[in-house]
């Protein structure tokens, strides 16, 4: 592992490249954070190395125990579904344990100012077709491609909370390593 003191946050819209990011992280040497979700698994996810996937009352007694450090909650109506609820959330375990993070901007902001202050939170804004073209090509097939994008543009209309902002869809995971304490 790694000897970094500032706990690194990952954000951006869907398609942006979080998940590639963190995965060339923790190959750095980083420990990422298993976030819990209640969402369905896609086809290239491993229970417990991806996320770790829950039903929703395993989700709800987390929340009720007061053992999350941030989470949010999503209404999505999968392709040819009925509305539900998926829950996302990090434990507070998880996050004294992990060093990489990914985030949504709802997520950040429930973590507190002096956490906040150890943290580095790279935002990743890259083009809105670029992310559109990616996540049609990995056949996500949970949730309406559109719907993302759109509510990701509602999610990330003010967000300004972050350390680096990455606009290149050809970002080196090393360059970010070499600006964290």
């Amino acid at each position: 592992m790694l000897n970094k003191s500032e706990k690194l946050i990952i954000l951006g819209k869907s398609g942006s490249g979080k998940d590639f990011l963190m995965r060339k992280l923790v190959e750095e040497g980083l420990k990422g954070c298993l976030k819990m979700t209640t969402r369905p698994q896609r086809a290239n996810e491993i229970q417990n190395m991806t996320y770790s996937f829950v039903d929703h009352s395993i989700f709800e007694n987390n929340l009720k125990n007061n053992n999350f450090i941030c989470y949010q909650e999503f209404k999505v109506t999968p392709l040819n579904k009925l509305p539900e609820v998926w829950y996302y959330g990090i434990t507070k375990e998880e996050f004294n344990n992990s060093q990489v993070f990914i985030m949504t901007p709802g997520e950040l902001n429930q973590i507190d100012s002096e956490t906040r202050k150890k943290c580095f939170v790279v935002y990743l804004d890259i083009d809105r077709q670029v992310r559109e073209n990616r996540i049609i090509r990995r056949n996500d097939s949970n949730d309406s491609v559109m719907r993302r994008l759109n509510s990701d543009e509602l999610d990330f209309q003010n967000f300004r909370d972050y350390d680096l902002k990455l606009t290149d869809p050809e970002f080196l995971a090393s360059d970010i390593i070499n600006l964290m304490d």
